[in-house]
């Protein structure tokens, strides 16, 4: 088995320089409300929780549906670094894609919020004749206080408190620079780690698609698992962050044999899918030395107002 030699921790200048800190903060008015409606059972009721809708409407679960699109969206952007939540960090060379993802989610977004408001009045005196006894006016907020609480905070973030101490207290800028120090010392093991973890996965996918189930009965090859793995290896140049080499070179062997190649194409021509499951068998080994478990830690906090 390859010896790897162990990777050096990136300092906060240096993963900074490729990547920064997104905070995602997606508000808006909620609709669920506690109620003392007794439960029909022997159960001990301080343990049962009762909630109303007091506001059900498509308007509404539209905007639910678009910020948790807006959110898968991002996802795909995120680099494998546990740093808290409502965080991600997210390589330099994405930023702008990232920024016309957002900008075409609060579009849309302001769109479905008016429409919502033009209904919220009506929505009310029909949750009054749907709740009955459980109708609490006093629940409701005005349509003004509606519009103001649907909105989203956006922000990438830097990390220079200690800077910033240090015209207030030279002791605290040092102790906080250490803590600092620390918290990004296993940013790089990270990244890495989660990357290659994401790549195995991948091509233990495919090649799952690819092998019979019964001898000389081929599974069915879903689209997803060759287009998932196509588009790890095409984004893989801007979200090496750390500069790993060594699964730079499986990506660049997988590049080559992937290239050009769709589902339909890989489904009909078995003679191809013996040469791509030799390729993807060699990664696979490759990738069981490189690939090492690693620990969970969490980092950051910030709370999402939903």
């Amino acid at each position: 088995m390859t010896t790897i030699a162990p990777p050096q921790d990136m300092t906060r200048e240096q993963l900074f320089s490729k990547a920064a800190c997104l905070t995602l903060s997606i508000h808006r008015v909620g609709f669920s409300r506690k109620t003392k409606v007794a439960i029909r059972s022997k159960a001990d009721q301080k343990l049962v929780k009762r909630t109303k809708w007091i506001i059900d409407c498509p308007e509404y679960r539209a905007i639910l549906r678009l910020d948790a699109k807006a959110k898968r969206d991002c996802e795909q952007f995120k680099l494998p670094a546990n740093v808290g939540r409502g965080m991600m960090l997210v390589a330099a060379d994405d930023l702008m894609e990232v920024y016309k993802v957002l900008d075409e989610y609060q579009m849309q977004r302001l769109v479905l919020i008016d429409r919502f408001c033009e209904v919220y009045p009506d929505q009310k005196i029909k949750a009054s004749e749907r709740l009955k006894d459980l109708y609490v006016e006093t629940e409701y907020p005005t349509l003004a206080e509606v519009r103001d609480k649907f909105h989203v905070d956006i922000q990438f973030l830097t990390f220079d408190l200690p800077g910033f101490l240090q015209n207030v207290n030279r002791t605290l800028a040092e102790r906080e620079r250490e803590k600092m120090t620390e918290t990004f010392k296993g940013y790089g093991e990270e990244i890495r780690t989660g990357l290659r973890e994401m790549l195995q996965g991948l091509v233990n996918h495919l090649l799952e698609a690819l092998n019979p189930s019964e001898p000389g009965r081929p599974k069915t090859l879903r689209a997803t698992a060759l287009k998932n793995l196509t588009e790890f290896v095409t984004s893989f140049d801007r979200r090496n962050v750390t500069n790993d080499d060594e699964l730079n070179k499986l990506v660049t062997q997988l590049h080559t044999t992937l290239d050009g190649l769709t589902p339909s194409g890989l489904r009909k021509d078995v003679q191809f899918q013996d040469i791509v499951r030799t390729s993807l068998q060699s990664v696979k080994h490759q990738l069981a030395e490189i690939v090492v478990p690693r620990g969970t830690r969490r980092i950051l906090t910030s709370q999402e107002d939903l």
